[in-house]
């Protein structure tokens, strides 16, 4: 008897791109795709292959939460089908259009399917579109990729994920096993020197806090937003340590981008992530915290680095430790997915208080590398899940046998468990912050990888 086919479940409001990314993965144009709202009605089903899995992709109509529409209730009662024959539900966002009260209210209702879920932002058509992404962190998904259903962008990336997910149901270990995690990982003990972006909207001090570090005034700085068009790479040594760091151009939203060159600053300016361990992300304390703000810090943590939330121009406002206080109950409640990020308030004009921006580099840099030993990390462990047993997934009790850290920067973990895709994200949670209690981790993301044993 042959082995029953994973099958894959594309949910998501109507006109989102749903059955153009469906076209795109089963590599037939099977499902109608047309710029209206509706044009699906019916369950379509299709295989797929990635990385030697092959499953079964399910492209449904547009899932309206609520409507008293006959034709899309009938379509709703098709998605509900698919959710329930899944074995993983992706769920799709329009990107330009950005999170909608609908997206939500569908997301609520898949986390209560209890399959797992990855989340495709649609319509990135470009790398620098990226930030669009950011709107969507407050969904509180782990897996969250930006992708171009049209162009394929993204994609593989979203689908190395949904690999990963049915072959730890399927009890394939050979994907993600920690020889997979070795091969990608830098020699831990090999010298390096701290790699430093700082990151921002235009005119937020990015240029003056590494020329006051530097003594000089090697990049320019002028009070008029976009004086920065490259990414520019500057060796510095501070209280004699070396360190790097790379200023990027400010970060604008979209709508205000018209300039090609400022195009590709910005492109750049997001590139530079991928070269950095630690992210110093500038906020201009004379203006307050915005959505644009919100959006920068996201890129930081969705690309897995160090980052530093640092305050400058705390100079130019009214400086009461009450009035600091506030200040930082504002970034907390704004940046809740950054909770684990120190906050620096400094003047990087003046360069007050900017020994405290280099002290948390080195911390946040070394908890970035660090490497927990094997015996006491499985110590830890299992003194965690007698404190707080994880709970019951349908009517069986979940079993957490063993867990490794597989690399560092940042600092990954996998657990052998006998249900891999049963823990919910609120334990998960629970894993990550218990983490940081024992050993530290100040201003890094932790990533939590689950395997059948």
């Amino acid at each position: 008897m042959s082995e029953r086919m994973f099958r894959v479940a594309l949910i998501g409001r109507p006109n989102v791109g749903k059955s153009t990314l469906f076209n795109r993965l089963i590599g037939k144009k099977q499902a109608i795709v047309e710029d209206t709202p509706g044009v699906t009605r019916d369950r379509q089903y299709g295989h797929s292959d990635w990385n030697g899995l092959t499953f079964s992709m399910i492209d449904t109509g547009g899932l309206e939460p609520k409507t008293d529409d006959e034709i899309l209730q009938a379509m709703r009662r098709q998605t509900e089908y698919a959710i329930e024959e899944a074995d993983l539900i992706m769920m799709i966002v329009d990107g330009r259009q950005g999170l909608l009260p609908q997206d939500e209210e569908i997301l609520r209702y898949l986390r209560r399917s209890e399959q797992p879920l990855v989340v495709g932002v649609n319509k990135i058509d470009n790398l620098s579109q990226e930030i669009m992404l950011a709107d969507f962190y407050s969904l509180g998904v782990e897996d969250l990729f930006a992708i171009s259903a049209v162009h394929g962008l993204g994609v593989g990336d979203m689908l190395d994920r949904v690999v990963e997910h049915l072959r730890a149901m399927k009890g394939d270990e050979e994907e993600v096993s920690e020889e997979k995690w070795e091969e990608e990982e830098f020699d831990e003990d090999a010298p390096r020197i701290p790699r430093v972006v700082v990151l921002g909207k235009p005119n937020a001090g990015k240029s003056t806090i590494i020329n006051q570090i530097l003594g000089e005034d090697r990049l320019l700085t002028m009070p008029i937003a976009g004086t920065t068009r490259d990414s520019i790479d500057v060796e510095v040594e501070f209280n004699g340590k070396p360190y790097k760091f790379i200023d990027t151009a400010g970060i604008r939203r979209k709508k205000y981008i018209k300039e090609q060159l400022e195009k590709v600053s910005v492109y750049q300016s997001i590139d530079s992530l991928g070269r950095s361990d630690v992210g110093l992300f500038m906020i201009d304390a004379s203006v307050g915290i915005t959505e644009q703000d919100v959006k920068i810090a996201g890129l930081i943590h969705n690309r897995g680095r160090g980052i530093i939330i640092v305050v400058n121009k705390w100079d130019l406002v009214k400086r009461s430790q009450q009035a600091m206080k506030e200040f930082e109950e504002e970034v907390r409640y704004k940046f809740k997915y950054l909770h684990y990020a120190p906050i620096v308030f400094c003047s990087a004009l003046t360069g007050k208080r900017l020994h405290k921006v280099f002290e948390k580099i080195d911390e946040v840099y070394e908890a970035y590398r660090y490497r927990i030993p094997t015996g006491e990390l499985n110590r830890f462990f299992t003194e965690m899940v007698e404190y707080h047993p994880p709970p019951v997934y349908r009517g069986r009790p979940i079993k957490f046998y063993y867990v490794t850290q597989v690399r560092v920067a940042p600092p990954s973990f996998m657990i052998s468990a006998n249900q891999p895709n049963a823990a919910h994200v609120t334990y998960k949670r629970f894993i990550i912050n218990s983490l940081r209690a024992n050993f530290g981790f100040e201003g890094v993301p932790i990533k939590l990888f689950f395997r059948q044993r």
